[in-house]
C-alpha cells in the first residue's frame, strides 16, 4: 500500500521539476514542446515530460477498459515496458543532434516515430497494423 504514495510522490518531485525548468511560453495558445524547448530543459525536466506522458498514457489505456481506442497511449505504454526513461530521453536527444533542422518537430511526435519506426519494418508494404 506504501508503493502509490511514494510513486505519486515522486510524479509530483517530477512534474515540479518539469515547471521549474520549462522555457517561458505564451499561456494563451497551445503548446507542444519542440526540440527547441528540449534542449532547455534539465534531464529531469526532461525525465519529467516523459513521465506525465507515461502516465497519461496508462491512465487512457486503462480509461479504455481493453477497447483499441488508445493506439498512441498502447504505443507509448509498451515502449516503456522495453526501455527505461533514460533510454528515451537520449533517443529524443539523438534526434535533435542528428537533425537540426528538425528542431521544430514536437517531441511527442519524435518519440512516436521513433516508436512506429521499429514496428512498421515488421509490417509488409501496402498493409497496415491492426
Amino acid at each position: 500500500m506504501m508503493k502509490i504514495p511514494v510513486i505519486l510522490l515522486m510524479v509530483g518531485i517530477m512534474v515540479g521539476a518539469l515547471v521549474a525548468t520549462s522555457p517561458a511560453v505564451d499561456t494563451n495558445q497551445a503548446f507542444l514542446w519542440n526540440g527547441v524547448h528540449w534542449q532547455q530543459v534539465t534531464t529531469e525536466g526532461k525525465a519529467g515530460y516523459i513521465f506525465g506522458i507515461g502516465n497519461l498514457a496508462d491512465y487512457e489505456l486503462a480509461a479504455s477498459k481493453g477497447k483499441k481506442m488508445a493506439c498512441v497511449s498502447r504505443a507509448f505504454v509498451d515502449e516503456m515496458k522495453t526501455k527505461t526513461v533514460m533510454q528515451i530521453i537520449q533517443d529524443v536527444d539523438k534526434y535533435y543532434q542528428g537533425s537540426p533542422e528538425k528542431l521544430g518537430t514536437p517531441v511527442i511526435e519524435v518519440i512516436l516515430r521513433q516508436l512506429t519506426k521499429a514496428s512498421s519494418a515488421q509490417v509488409p508494404a501496402g498493409e497496415t497494423k491492426k
